[in-house]
Parts: structure tokens; sequence; C-alpha cells
């Protein structure tokens, strides 16, 4: 029988960080029934999966740096998994074809897993991951959902029929993830699709939920934070400092603003309608003619607030607090100086 590799591909931003996670932690039981994720030596990246170099040097085209890499993860005599959600773009350029023949090459059968998320659930998610990363992103959701649209991101349709025609329709498996699954529906898919269902039994322990974001309220006014730095010329590192202490200490600071999306509902509306057909052509040829989502979005009235006048407001009120929060501190400090050196004279009196 010839051995399995599993290409998890993604998406990101739908719980690929989970399904490494849970990857990582049971990599020795899962080599014991003969499924193989290891990281080449000195190449894991905390909270990344096991391809994420490889993934990098083929988007790249540094086949210098590729080809070796996959050659370590070939050698295991037994089934292998390669995770990395940057394997996501991999599948529109030639390259995809060429990896997909060297590990036919070294004896391996090729399977592609890859989640997906409605499509505005999976772009608000994408935007909160641009501001709170470390990535040089200033613009707002809608110049992000454009660039998106444009790349044909949000096509899921044509990216998987991209993937079957490399290694074949019956080896593609396509996992639409909705708000109403438990907390542990990406790991058990993954496990099912392993054959491997019983490491994750009904009624186990739910795996934790890894890189959850900051609340949607505050993701604008963080871009805006943000966007000010980066044009000012400061760091990245400095950048990210300061938005990860925005994240930190706004809360105490603020009355955060209680709306679940950054577009509006009309927005959401319009691209659900641009993206009917080809989620229609995703259930005809993926999901066994089953719809992926229900394609009506919720209405949120505090989600039709707009972005900018929000925002500011909260980095007013964040600023403010923040300066009368570091005097109240200053006095503070000085009186606490003051009562030390009243003591220490008192002691010296003595």
């Amino acid at each position: 029988m010839a051995k399995r590799l599993f290409l998890h591909v993604g998406m990101p931003k739908c719980a690929t960080t989970s399904i490494q996670a849970y990857l990582a932690s049971q990599a020795e039981a899962l080599a014991r029934r003969g499924f193989h994720y290891t990281f080449a030596p000195g190449e894991r990246i905390p909270d990344q999966g096991n391809a994420t170099h490889l993934a990098n040097a083929l988007i790249t085209g540094d086949t210098a740096r590729a080809w070796p890499l996959l050659d370590h993860f070939l050698r295991s005599d037994g089934n292998v998994i390669l995770s990395s959600e940057y394997l996501f773009g991999v599948s529109r350029g030639a390259i995809a074809q060429e990896l997909v023949a060297r590990i036919r090459q070294a004896g391996f059968d090729v399977g592609v897993i890859c989640y997906f998320r409605r499509q505005d659930l999976w772009i608000e998610s994408d935007y909160k991951q641009h501001v709170k990363s470390g990535a040089d992103w200033r613009r707002g959701i809608v110049a992000l959902l454009d660039e998106r649209v444009e790349k044909q991101v949000l096509n899921y349709n044509a990216m998987l029929l991209n993937w079957a025609r490399i290694v074949g329709h019956d080896n593609v498996l396509a996992v639409p993830l909705r708000p109403e699954q438990g907390p542990d529906h990406a790991v058990r898919r993954f496990l099912e699709a392993l054959d491997l269902a019983d490491m994750l039994p009904d009624g186990s322990a739910s795996p934790k939920h890894h890189n959850v974001s900051p609340p949607t309220g505050l993701i604008e006014p963080a871009r805006y934070l943000k966007r000010a730095m980066l044009d000012r010329g400061l760091s990245m590192p400095l950048v990210q400092q300061e938005v990860d202490r925005f994240f930190e200490v706004a809360p105490r600071l603020v009355r955060v603003p209680q709306r679940r999306f950054l577009l509006t509902h009309i927005r959401r509306q319009r691209l659900l309608q641009n993206c009917e057909n080809s989620n229609a052509a995703l259930a005809r040829n993926f999901l066994g003619g089953v719809p992926a989502f229900d394609m009506v979005p919720d209405f949120d009235e505090l989600s039709e607030i707009p972005l900018g006048a929000e925002a500011a407001g909260i980095l007013a009120a964040y600023h403010v607090d923040g300066q009368n929060g570091l005097r109240r501190r200053s006095h503070l400090l000085r009186g606490l100086d003051l009562l030390k050196r009243s003591v220490a004279g008192r002691r010296i009196k003595s």
C-alpha cells in the first residue's frame, strides 16, 4: 500500500493554528499510528505549521531551499502531514505541479485538506490579522476586500479546482467552517480525514482556541494608531509593541464598542451575492451538493455606526484617560516616595 502525504493548505484564519497546535502536541501519538508531523531541524516557528518555510520557499520560487526541505519530510517511512496556511497560495503556480510530482516520485499518494469560512466572516478575520500582526497594512477593510476579490482569494471553488487538477478530485477534502459548529470541529474533521477519529472521542476535552482576535470595536482604532506610527517612520517592532499595548490597556480605559462586524450589513450582503455562483459551484464540485453556508448575513445595529467616527472617539478617550492615568500614577509614586523618606528620617532620628 502506498504511503500518503496530506497537504493541509489553510485557509488562513480557518482554525489553522488550532489544528497545528493539536498536531504538534500529539506528534508522538500520531507517529505511533503511522502519521508523521515533524519539523526540519532548526526550522520550527512558534504557532506556525511544519511546512511554513517550505511554503514560503515555494511561493518565492526559491527551489534551492524548497526541495531539500521537502526531501527531509519525504524520508519518512510512514504517512506524512505537511501544514501551512501559506500553501493556500501555492496552487496557482506551476510550482505546485512539481511539488506533487516530487512527492509522488518518493512513493506517496497526495491528498489536500482545505478549510474555509463564509466570505464576509473570513475577510473580517483577515483584516483583524492584518491590523494586529506585524504586517505593514495601513488601509481600511474595504481596500483589503477589493484586493482579495481582485486576486480571486474569495473564490474557494476556483482554488480547490486548481488543486483538484493536480492531485485528483477525489483527493481534495473541503471543510466549511460555520459559527454553530463546536470548538473541536476543525480538529475532529482533520482526524476523520486521516481515519483517526478515535484520537478525539466524543465528550473529550475540546482543543484550546488559538490566535484569538481582540474585540471588533478596537480593531479600527488600532489600525489608525498603527498607520500614524508607520507614517511617522517608527520601526515595525516598536509599532507592534504599541499596538499590543493598546489592545491590552484600552479595555480598562475606554468603553469598548460592542459592534459585531466591521462591514455594514449592505456591504456584507453585496459580497455574498457576488460569491453566490462560486459558492454554488463549490457545493456541486466538493460538497456533494450540500451548500457550504447560510448565505444570509446577520444584521447588527451597532455595526452600522461609521467606523471612522467611532475609532476617533475611542482614540481620544484612550489618550485622555491614559494621560490621566499617568498623572495619577505619577502623584501616587511621589506620595510613596515622600512616605519612604519620612519613615527613613524617623528611623535615623531614633
